[in-house]
């Protein structure tokens, strides 16, 4: 249980302390200031369980219709599982929100309170969580570290696989291996924006290792970019434009 709840114990003691010897009260007044305290630590548990079974089903409705501002004040009011929740659970929801809700810095550091807790232990979903954050704070190296970590535990997921691509482009590194990724995991990307993604990943993949033909022929497919692929497609052509020099 969450360190909140072992507090009240103490805090309640040195209350009922404060009021009877400091204070001067009555005895009956001191009781009936410690009988919420007490109640309140008997019956935490379950408002915790319940508190967070109820923002877990309410979050996914929030998630599926995009309304992040309204999950930031559903996580607001959970006060159960806020106050009372086991530290790690409460650190994965709070990461999860704010991930969602564009602060991957704030979701990095919540992730990786929970995966100092729980240590090999970890979910899944919490190392990809921690994975993603990672990724869209540009910390390539840890990235790549937790998204081979989730990759080893639970086998192939396509989507995981083009992320760990990504990193991998972007950081420069095992530029083989990342081409590999994106091959198995073309069928995948055949549509819209995500054929558009594997197009410019493996355009800057084959511009970074100086093959400019190879990288100008896949850019040649995205005509028009999506607005969340500007910046890759930006990179691709400083590279094919000679303003980064090919790594050796």
């Amino acid at each position: 249980m969450g360190a909140t709840r072992e507090l009240l114990l103490p805090a309640t003691l040195i209350g009922c302390g404060a009021l009877q010897y400091w204070g001067e009260q009555p005895f009956l007044v001191v009781v009936a200031c410690a009988l919420p305290m007490l109640a309140l630590y008997a019956v935490a548990p379950a408002w915790a369980a319940r508190s967070l079974a109820r923002f877990d089903r309410e979050s996914i409705a929030l998630l599926a219709a995009g309304a992040h501002a309204e999950l930031r004040a559903r996580y607001r009011r959970a006060l159960g599982m806020r106050l009372f929740a086991p530290p790690a659970l409460r650190a994965e929801r709070k990461a999860m929100v704010l991930l969602e809700c564009g602060d991957p810095h704030g979701a990095r550091a919540a992730y990786g309170e929970v995966l100092d807790e729980l240590g090999s232990s970890a979910p899944p979903r919490v190392v990809l969580g921690h994975a993603h954050a990672s990724f869209a704070t540009r910390d390539d190296a840890t990235a790549i570290a937790m998204y081979r970590r989730v990759l080893g535990s639970v086998g192939a997921l396509p989507g995981v696989e083009r992320k760990l691509a990504h990193a991998l482009i972007r950081k420069g590194e095992n530029l083989d291996e990342a081409l590999e990724l994106l091959s198995r995991t073309e069928r995948e990307a055949a549509l819209g924006e995500q054929k558009q993604a594997h197009a410019l990943l493996r355009a800057l993949a084959f511009a970074k290792r100086g093959e400019r033909e190879r990288a100008s022929e896949l850019l040649a497919q995205v005509v028009t970019p999506s607005e969340s692929l500007s910046e890759l497609h930006a990179e691709v052509v400083r590279r094919l434009e000679g303003a980064v020099a090919p790594l050796t």
